[in-house]
């Protein structure tokens, strides 16, 4: 099955706008056989990565705080097919979306990448970071 490798998570915070900016990257590396397949079909879907916002700390429960999904969808292959692809997750929201705590909030990204013919996932988190919202 296909990896997520370099996953990172960098956050922007505008006070004065009271916004963030949060841009998850990360390379998907595809196997040789994952890679041969998307090159003979390029038309079929084959793979679907999708990216969250997640709060690392939610107090006594020990679950993480689900934040935010982000409206992008990538589909694979795409026009241009490789072994590795790059891509960027980035939107701007209200800095409300990841004040998920009282103090300093610790917030990551999570990937998930679709198989969409085994039906199976993969996920990758980012680094954390500490920040108040």
């Amino acid at each position: 099955m296909a990896t997520i490798t370099d996953a990172q998570l960098r956050i922007t915070h505008d006070h004065e706008k009271r916004t963030a900016r949060p841009v998850v990257t990360c390379k998907v590396n595809f196997t040789g056989m994952e890679y041969c397949l998307m090159k003979g079909c390029p038309e079929q879907n084959m793979f679907k990565l999708r990216c969250q916002l997640w709060g690392a700390d939610s107090g006594l429960t020990g679950a993480d705080d689900y934040l935010y999904t982000y409206g992008t969808v990538y589909f694979f292959p795409d026009p241009t097919p490789a072994g590795t692809e790059s891509r960027t997750f980035d939107v701007t929201v209200g800095e409300g979306v990841l004040d998920e705590d009282w103090g300093t909030d610790e917030v990551y990204g999570k990937l998930i990448l679709y198989n969409l013919f085994t039906l199976t996932s993969i996920k990758k988190k980012t680094n954390t970071v500490s920040h108040r919202f």
